[in-house]
Formats: C-alpha cells, structure tokens, sequence
C-alpha cells in the first residue's frame, strides 16, 4: 500500500473515533458539516481525502483541535496550494 493509502486510512479512524466519541451517526456528523453521511463514510475509510476546509469542520464539530487530531502530510499540504495558486491565476 503507499504512504497516501496508510495516511488516509490512519485519517480515517482518527475522524471515526472523534464521531464515536461524541455520539454522532454518520448521517448527524454529515449534517453539521454539510456533507452526506456516505461521504464521510468513504473518508473514515480511506476511500476518498477530505479537504481541508472539510477536517476543520469535523473537528470543530466533534470538538477536536484539527492541527493535532487531523495533521496533514506535507504532500498534500502542497498539491493543495499549488491547486489554489492555479485556480486563482
């Protein structure tokens, strides 16, 4: 497996375990957060990456601290730019 496929599944459990935590389904989680429940079940199973945008929310919403809970690798943390430079030229 690559490092991304263990990253997003090590990911994954993480956003799991603060759901659990608070007593949230899928579905009331995906609410709070404005996404489907079937979304974020294929983030907790590594399937598909969130965007940042999506992790800060999931941790304000499962009153977690996104830096710590969340961190994302440094990879991603430069596609990311480098997509939002383009987008914007």
């Amino acid at each position: 497996m690559s490092d991304s496929g263990i990253h997003l599944t090590t990911l994954g459990h993480r956003i799991r375990h603060h759901r659990v935590a608070q007593g949230f389904t899928l579905d009331e989680l995906g609410a709070l957060v404005g996404v489907a429940g079937s979304q974020l079940s294929l983030i907790e199973n590594g399937k598909r990456e969130p965007k940042l945008s999506l992790l800060q929310a999931i941790a304000h919403a499962t009153d977690t601290d996104a830096q710590t809970s969340f961190p994302a690798s440094r990879r991603t943390a430069v596609r990311r730019l480098r997509s939002n430079l383009n987008t914007h030229r």
